[in-house]
C-alpha cells in the first residue's frame, strides 16, 4: 500500500514539477507553453495507464478505464480526429446525473427500510468499488485499519460511527462522476487531503470535545466528484 501511494505522489510531483518548467521557460521566452496546452489531457491518459498498472486486485480498473476514455477523447478533439461540439453531447450530463439520482434514491430506498440493503462487514479493513450504481455499507470492527473506496458515476456510504479505531486509520478514496458519503463517529479526529479536480469535499465533522488519540487520515482523488463527512 505505502510502495503504491509512493509511486502515485512521485507520479503527481513530475507532472507539476514539468509544468512548473515549462511556464517558467514560457515566462523567459525561451518555450512558447501554448504549445502542449491543447495536450493536457494525455496527463489524464497517463494517469489512467498508471492506475490499471498499479491495479492488482481488479477493483480499480473502472477509475482506470474512465480516466483513459475522458483523456482520450479530448486529445482526438484537440488533433482534430474526432471533431465534436460540447453542446451537442450536454445530454451526457443529464444521463449521469440520472444514473446518479437512481443510485441515490436506491441508497435511500435501502436506509428507510432499516437493515435492508446495507452491506454489514466486520473486517477490519475495507475494499469497496462501485460503478454505475450505489452501495450502502456499515462496519463495526473496533480495529478498523481503513481501506480504500473506489466510485465511477456511482453513490457510496459508509457508516463507521459503531467502529473504533487504535491509533490511526488510513483510508483512500477515488472518484470519478460520482460521490462518497463518511459517517464518523463523533471522538474521531479526521484530516482529509486530496487532489479535487472540479469537485468538492465538504467536511461536516466537528472535532472531538475530549482529547483523543483515534485519528482517520483521508486522502482524496475526484474527478467531477463529492465527498461528505458527517458525524
Amino acid at each position: 500500500m505505502r510502495s503504491r501511494d509512493s509511486k502515485q505522489q512521485l507520479l503527481f510531483g513530475l507532472v507539476l514539477t514539468l509544468l512548473g518548467l515549462a511556464f517558467l521557460l514560457d515566462n523567459f521566452h525561451i518555450f512558447d507553453v501554448r504549445r502542449i496546452l491543447p495536450f493536457w489531457p494525455l496527463v489524464l491518459i497517463a494517469l489512467g495507464v498508471f492506475k490499471l498498472s498499479q491495479d492488482s486486485d481488479g477493483r480499480g480498473r473502472g477509475i482506470g478505464f474512465a480516466l483513459i476514455a475522458v483523456g482520450s477523447l479530448l486529445t482526438l478533439r484537440h488533433l482534430g480526429v474526432f471533431d465534436f461540439r460540447w453542446r451537442d453531447f450536454w445530454p451526457l450530463i443529464l444521463i449521469g446525473a440520472g444514473v446518479f439520482v437512481m443510485a441515490r434514491g436506491r441508497l435511500g430506498g435501502a436506509g428507510k427500510a432499516g437493515a435492508e440493503g446495507v452491506e454489514l462487514h466486520s473486517e477490519d479493513r475495507i475494499q469497496l468499488s462501485t460503478v454505475l450504481s450505489g452501495n450502502q455499507s456499515k462496519i463495526s470492527s473496533q480495529s478498523f485499519v481503513g481501506g480504500k473506496i473506489e466510485v465511477v458515476m456511482g453513490v457510496a456510504q459508509l457508516d463507521l460511527r459503531q467502529a473504533s479505531i487504535e491509533g490511526t486509520a488510513q483510508l483512500k478514496i477515488q472518484v470519478v462522476m460520482g460521490s462518497v458519503k463518511l459517517l464518523l463517529p463523533p471522538d474521531w479526529r479526521v484530516s482529509v487531503k486530496g487532489e479535487p479536480v472540479l469537485s468538492e469535499i465538504d467536511d461536516k465533522t466537528t472535532p472531538p470535545l475530549m482529547s483523543s488519540n483515534k485519528q482517520l487520515l483521508i486522502e482524496a482523488e475526484l474527478v467531477l466528484g463529492g465527498l461528505e463527512l458527517r458525524n
